[in-house]
């Protein structure tokens, strides 16, 4: 299986629409946070769904460890944010338009189920607010390590995922273990630091 996006190709920059935050005047400000373009091919026979998620395997552990420099050192310590995860999206689609599940369009049906994302704190947002579905890059502006954002499509022989009414990443990563038929992955990468965007 192969997944491609019309906004930008494999390890290329995403561009600031497709993100949360952008560079600003005086530091960072809202962009307009659309999900982009994805396209998937060469699905498997035995499909009855997909999964599609958005992992940063790069954010700091360490916000106030900056050094001399005023930046995150590129050697901290790293862990992983989810700025999007949606299962049981129907066999039948192909691809997502860009734009097409963003902000107040999230609930869009015909795309699968809305995941509760890393942007909810630990809480427990509505469903189609900040916090579900998809809600693009935001960085440190003080990190000195690009971020690598991994979009992924997971091809599964089931077509609905037993899940809870408020349900994360980690419930579907559970909840899809024995079921994945095949997946693809499109990396983009994105920072917020200017003296890094410059380069």
């Amino acid at each position: 299986m192969k997944l491609i996006s019309d906004n930008f190709g494999q390890g290329e920059l995403i561009p600031e629409a497709f993100a949360w935050g952008k560079i600003g005047e005086e530091g960072t400000v809202r962009s307009d946070n659309l999900n982009p373009h994805l396209a998937w091919s060469g699905v498997p026979e035995g499909t009855a769904s997909f999964v599609l998620a958005c992992l940063d395997d790069d954010v700091p552990t360490q916000l106030d460890a900056r050094d001399l420099s005023g930046e995150l050192p590129v050697s901290q310590p790293r862990r992983r944010f989810v700025h999007w995860v949606q299962p049981n999206c129907p066999a039948s689609v192909r691809e997502i338009p860009a734009g097409a599940l963003a902000e107040a369009k999230k609930r869009t049906p015909g795309f699968g189920d809305l995941g509760i994302n890393d942007y909810s704190r630990g809480g427990r947002p509505q469903s189609g607010e900040t916090g579900t579905g998809y809600d693009g890059p935001c960085p440190p502006f003080f990190d000195a390590r690009w971020h690598y954002y991994r979009f992924m499509v997971f091809a599964l022989d089931i077509e609905k995922l037993a899940l809870p009414a408020e349900f994360t990443w980690q419930d579907v990563e559970v909840a899809m273990k024995g079921h994945v038929i095949t997946s693809a992955e499109l990396v983009g990468r994105y920072t917020l630091n200017p003296r890094l965007a410059a380069e």
